[in-house]
């Protein structure tokens, strides 16, 4: 019951105010390599230039943060910056798709196990 409330709730939220129905993605981008050097400023901006920029050119933020996590193999807690890749745009596949690449090359090129990525329905107004 609680849940079908919260439900109710958070779609009575979605579907008030001014604007149009998007999606917030936030993609938290952990920025220390597995031997724990911290992904640079020019290595950060050449990422955000050749993979984001390209895929979301009507806009973004990026949020500075530190993130910690769990180490599955060790149990010890790892702390390290992070940066937080904020984009609303329009459901769809094609954005989604866009998404997963950004969190795939993040993975790749700075040796991270894991991109976590949130996605809520809001309504956005320009």
């Amino acid at each position: 019951m609680a849940a079908a409330v919260l439900v109710a709730l958070a779609a009575g939220c979605v579907h008030r105010g001014p604007g149009v129905a998007m999606v917030e993605t936030r993609l938290f981008l952990g920025a220390a390599r597995p031997d724990g050097t911290p992904v640079d400023e020019a290595a950060w901006r050449a990422f955000l230039a050749e993979v984001v920029t390209p895929r979301f050119p009507d806009g973004l933020t990026v949020v500075e943060a530190s993130g910690q996590w769990r180490d599955p193999a060790s149990g010890a807690l790892v702390g390290e910056p992070t940066k937080v890749l904020i984009v609303v745009r329009p459901p769809g596949a094609a954005p989604d798709a866009a998404l997963d690449a950004v969190a795939a090359e993040w993975k790749r090129r700075f040796g991270q196990r894991s991109v976590l990525r949130v996605d809520a329905p809001v309504r956005a107004a320009f």
